[in-house]
């Protein structure tokens, strides 16, 4: 019962096992799909935005009022500047009349613009490389990154715009997901058993600041992300992070473990039942096996005593004979001679009685194979109730006079009936039997008989030890004795087994009343009355 279970233990620790370790790598590609998902939605923005500022920068005229007039037109355009060929600044030009915010942008990025430490590596082609036309570039410079766009026109000239870095920001949070709108991953996962898997976006700067978050989770401050992934250019020095409830992911894949106890709960209630079963088939068949040991010892126990004394008073008789053959020429008184008649029919008595005895359980231990065999079955004639007591009592009568008990009788039942005469006469000498058994310390034996309708019925009481209460439904029951020690109480064990089985098959029943002393057990027959088997001839017509 414990391999199996231990087996199944084993396999399915390292099922659950490896299916938490699945759940959670299904967690991980789906939050860094989110992630890629959260960068696909920034780059789009920026190649958006980079195709607003191609077309702005198309229909740029390069004298300083006009540009100051579309900067101050276009809220998302915090500077705009204009390179000759040479690398020239024309725009802001440091040697003209300048407003504050050009002033300002000069003083943060002119040494940018002087060496175009601004512009981005050259894209590598089939001839070397060559510089790239148009794009981003980035500075960190005051609150953080700033970026420019730049592009260069076919003269040669170069256009670059500083962005708004607060507005830029802004309208890129607006594309983002908002809090109310993360999906809910509980579906997807199986992760908790109990609600939604709470998972928090963070996306942070170049010096760890967040700078827009969305999700139902307040990660711990300390807490690490479980994903994290840098977003396109020209926000790769950007970090995008997921984080998820520890707790629910403590408990990712718990649903396997579950599933798995209820397997083990089921198979181990299934082998319990199973060797439940067994073990009780197994004793069923060691106390079957023990029965019939005991049966097989106790039939061979029952049929050497009355035999060994046949075989005595046999041996006795016998040479109470050659006695006789020997003193036929010697004359015996009268008192000599009867003396040696009463002792030789004391020992004919004892062989009648041991040789009934032997026919009785010889008769037993057949109608028992019969039984076994569903072979069992009745022979009714007509016959008298009392008369069949009277003749099976009689054959007990020396084995009560030795004894001492005394038989009253209150017999009722004088009708012809239709029986198993035999069958009776077996019932009867199975209660008789016991009687002479185990109740021979009593005194008296009281046998009833009575008829009422079709139903006959016998009682037979003694005042003997009586019967334990635990055993009285048992003793019907095949091999089964109140001691199964040979010298403590002689017997098969089948007799109220036959006996409660044939009563059975003439349709009644044999049992154990209760009684203050002694036992008392009621026999209930089906017995039909029997109709005469010839009619009766009229008087009238009777020869003289």
């Amino acid at each position: 019962m414990c391999l199996p279970l231990v087996v199944i233990m084993g396999l399915g620790w390292r099922l659950a096992r490896h299916e938490q370790t699945l759940a959670h790598q299904r967690l991980n590609e789906l939050l860094l799909v989110r992630l890629q998902d959260t960068a696909t939605i920034i780059e789009d923005y920026f190649q958006q935005h980079e195709r607003k500022l191609l077309t702005l920068t198309e229909s740029v005229k390069h004298d300083p009022e006009s540009i100051r007039q579309l900067i101050r037109r276009n809220p998302h355009i915090a500077q705009l500047f204009v390179l000759n060929t040479n690398g020239t600044l024309l725009y802001p030009n440091p040697a003209d009349a300048l407003n504050q915010a050009e002033r300002r942008f000069l003083n943060d990025f002119g040494d940018l613009l002087l060496h175009n430490d601004f512009l981005p590596a050259t894209a590598e082609g089939s001839e070397g490389t060559t510089p790239a036309t148009s794009g981003w570039s980035v500075k960190f410079q005051g609150q953080g990154l700033n970026l420019l766009y730049f592009r260069r026109l076919p003269s040669g000239e170069l256009i670059g715009i500083l962005l708004q870095r607060a507005r830029w920001i802004a309208d890129l949070i607006a594309e983002l997901p908002d809090t109310a709108e993360l999906p809910d991953t509980t579906d997807t996962l199986n992760a908790s058993r109990s609600g939604t898997l709470k998972t928090r976006i963070r996306l942070i700067d170049s010096n760890s600041r967040s700078i827009y978050e969305w999700g139902p989770l307040e990660p711990d401050e300390n807490a690490p992300p479980l994903q994290d992934l840098a977003p396109p250019y020209p926000l790769s020095s950007w970090r995008l992070q997921q984080f998820v409830d520890e707790h629910a992911l403590a408990t990712l894949g718990r649903g396997t473990y579950f599933n798995l106890i209820s397997i083990l709960a089921a198979s181990g209630l299934v082998i319990l039942i199973a060797g439940t079963w067994s073990y009780r088939e197994y004793n069923r068949q060691m106390r079957e096996a023990t029965q019939r040991v005991s049966f097989v010892n106790q039939v061979s126990h029952e049929l050497k005593t009355p035999l060994t004394n046949i075989r005595m008073y046999a041996e006795l008789l016998e040479d109470d004979l050659e006695e006789i053959l020997n003193d036929q020429t010697e004359k015996q008184t009268e008192q000599q001679a009867e003396k040696q008649a009463e002792n030789q029919r004391s020992h004919l008595k004892v062989i009648v009685e041991e040789s009934q005895r032997l026919s009785r359980l010889i008769a037993n231990v057949l109608t028992f194979a019969q039984k076994q065999r569903d072979q069992l079955t009745l022979h009714r004639r007509s016959a008298t109730i009392d008369d069949v007591i009277t003749t099976v009592t009689g054959r007990f009568n020396p084995a009560f006079q030795r004894r001492s008990l005394e038989v009253n009788f209150h017999l009722s039942a004088p009708d012809q009936v239709s029986l198993d005469v035999d069958a009776l006469e077996q019932i009867l000498g199975n209660l008789l039997s016991n009687v002479e058994k185990y109740a021979s310390t009593g005194k008296h034996l009281k046998i009833t008989s009575s008829q009422l309708n079709d139903v006959s019925t016998i009682t037979i009481s003694d005042d003997g030890p009586g019967i334990p209460s635990r055993h009285r439904e048992r003793i019907f029951r095949p091999f089964h004795r109140l001691s199964n020690h040979i010298a403590d109480t002689p017997g098969t064990g089948i007799g109220l087994t036959i006996a409660r089985q044939l009563t059975q098959l003439h349709g009644g029943d044999l049992r154990l009343i209760p009684s203050r002393h002694g036992a008392t057990f009621e026999i209930r027959l089906h017995t039909p009355i029997h109709a005469p088997l010839h009619t009766p001839i009229p008087e009238s017509e009777a020869t003289p």
